[in-house]
């Protein structure tokens, strides 16, 4: 059928044509349904690297954790506390710490810890991520937080299609929906 070829490259080429982050892989038809998987974004870069939030979550999860029990893993006993030499302006308060975030999503459990950081406070809260990628010597420098940070999904839409209304993309979305009755016809 040609709608089959056709439909998923013109609904490609409207997600991307709205900033919506979609690859040709993500596009597959399913009956008269076309689904587009929404790719997880990045919550910060670090250098060249994208942390998603379940990542960093996990991170000052462990890191916490073992703060609690008192426990440290690796050479330079993570997590320990962050003194700041770099004069971050954090939300929290001190005392902070630090424990690694891996660049492979696995959790740090000793050996080298990279060059990647999560910063949390006494209560186990996410103040940032640091990093001495671009540093100089032993230093940090922030990692980028995504602009996209703070905002809350609205539930009642799902995948491409909330980012097509919540960037203001509500014309492309009609448009890909006439398109497709037009090609499914």
């Amino acid at each position: 059928m040609l709608g089959s070829k056709i439909l998923p490259a013109i609904l490609f080429t409207l997600l991307s044509a709205a900033g919506a982050s979609a690859s040709a892989a993500d596009v597959a038809e399913r009956g008269d349904v076309v689904l587009v998987e929404r790719q997880q974004s990045c919550a910060y870069t670090c250098g060249s690297k994208c942390y998603q939030q379940k990542d960093i979550d996990q991170a000052v999860k462990t890191g916490y954790g073992l703060h609690q029990k008192s426990q440290t893993l690796g050479s330079s006993k993570y997590p320990h506390q962050y003194k700041n030499f770099e004069n971050f302006n954090f939300p929290s308060p001190a005392p902070w710490y630090e424990f690694p975030i891996l660049s492979n999503a696995k959790i740090y459990t000793g050996g080298s810890p990279g060059a990647d950081r999560v910063i949390f406070d006494n209560k186990g809260k996410l103040d940032s991520l640091i990093t001495h990628s671009g540093a100089k010597g032993n230093n940090f420098v922030n990692c980028v937080q995504s602009k996209q940070q703070g905002k809350q999904p609205d539930d009642s839409k799902s995948g491409a299609a909330h980012e097509l209304l919540g960037a203001g993309g509500g014309g492309l979305l009609a448009t890909a929906a006439a398109l497709t009755a037009l090609v499914l016809a």
